[in-house]
């Protein structure tokens, strides 16, 4: 299309910009509601003082009765694989998988259970601020292992593949031992997602890979006696090459965490808006840090008072109270308020 001799881009019709609108104000409105209840459950948890924080421990002790089980599970899984594996003749290489699997479900079980154990166990003067964050440690030391491991099945796959090996000896009793770990294995990812903390939701990722991977061991087991040789070591392939991905995904989100990265936008506007209505006396804020230090943020506040303000005032009315509420948003571990008198720009 020519306008005044120069070549223009036709609009986008009528319907289709409507279309766009609608939905970016759908959006739009929907993140307004969650924002809005956000801040309704911010104003409650101050209302009660962070009684929610208090069920912490609970949950950690929950979690390392949760690692328990699903340790004491897998070790008899891992039991009954071998048996699968010895009935197998050690030639199927998606069974194998699966016991690998197993071998590294253990670690990543007594990994869970060691971290719990040392957070309910921790000696306030050697670690002040308490040692939550060794979750987020211990979610890289088990991702690095299930990688490793699993990659190096995957590259026996495709060498399986490439050479060609014959079918594997599948018995029906091997195939029953990995369906009984397929159904277990269900069983365990639903109480360990519903539990929603990080302990347990490292654990459900591994349970979940667990149904997938022995599903896939099993139609790999049976189509390498039914269809191709290859079916099995293509299976071994699949499932090793997922839980690399899968893991590798994991490592990736948790590494910006550990090192200090920024906290959602909504965050953000959950702790301006305490900082903001708390206190007339506040002008404005200066610098607002909140950054995440393990699976919570950290908070530093540098807010603008007017310089005649009495310091007993500064820190019996703005400074400490506010301090404790934002320690009490349930995504908050500590907050540091930094009074000041101008808005100098500090940043770091």
């Amino acid at each position: 299309m020519k306008w005044n001799g120069e070549e223009r881009r036709p609009l986008l019709s009528h319907g289709k910009k409507s279309r766009k609108i609608k939905k970016a104000l759908k959006r739009y409105y929907s993140e307004q509601a969650e924002l809005l209840e956000a801040y309704r459950q911010d104003d409650e948890a101050i209302r009660c003082n962070g009684q929610d924080k208090e069920s912490l421990v609970e949950s950690t002790q929950s979690d390392q009765l949760l690692s328990k089980i699903v340790l004491l599970v897998n070790v008899f899984l891992l039991i009954g694989k071998g048996v699968a594996t010895y009935l197998a003749s050690g030639s199927s290489l998606s069974i194998i998988s699966t016991l690998l699997d197993s071998v590294v479900d253990i670690t990543s079980g007594l990994a869970i259970y060691l971290a719990t154990r040392m957070i309910l166990h921790t000696d306030p003067f050697k670690y002040p601020r308490g040692r939550k964050s060794i979750e987020k440690v211990t979610i890289m030391f088990i991702g690095v292992i299930m990688g490793l491991a699993n990659l190096f099945v995957l590259v026996s796959s495709v060498m399986a593949i490439i050479q060609k090996k014959p079918a594997p000896q599948v018995t029906i009793a091997s195939l029953s031992i990995i369906l009984a770990t397929v159904v277990i294995k269900a069983v365990l990812w639903i109480a360990c997602y519903r539990k929603g903390t990080p302990s347990s939701n490292v654990l459900s990722i591994d349970q979940r890979n667990d149904v997938l991977t022995n599903t896939v061991a099993i139609l790999g087991a049976v189509l390498s006696q039914i269809f191709v040789p290859q079916a099995d070591p293509i299976a071994a392939a699949l499932i090793s090459g997922y839980i690399v991905y899968s893991w590798t995904s994991v490592i990736l989100q948790e590494i910006p965490v550990l090192v200090g990265v920024s906290c959602s936008d909504q965050e953000y506007s959950r702790v301006a808006r305490v900082i903001i209505e708390h206190s007339e006396k506040i002008r404005c804020i200066d610098t607002l840090l909140v950054y995440y230090t393990g699976h919570m943020v950290t908070v530093e506040a540098h807010v603008v008072l007017s310089e005649d303000t009495p310091c007993k005032q500064v820190h019996d009315e703005i400074v400490e109270p506010l301090q404790r509420k934002l320690e009490c948003l349930s995504f908050v571990h500590k907050a540091y308020i930094h009074p000041d008198y101008e808005c100098d720009g500090y940043i770091v």
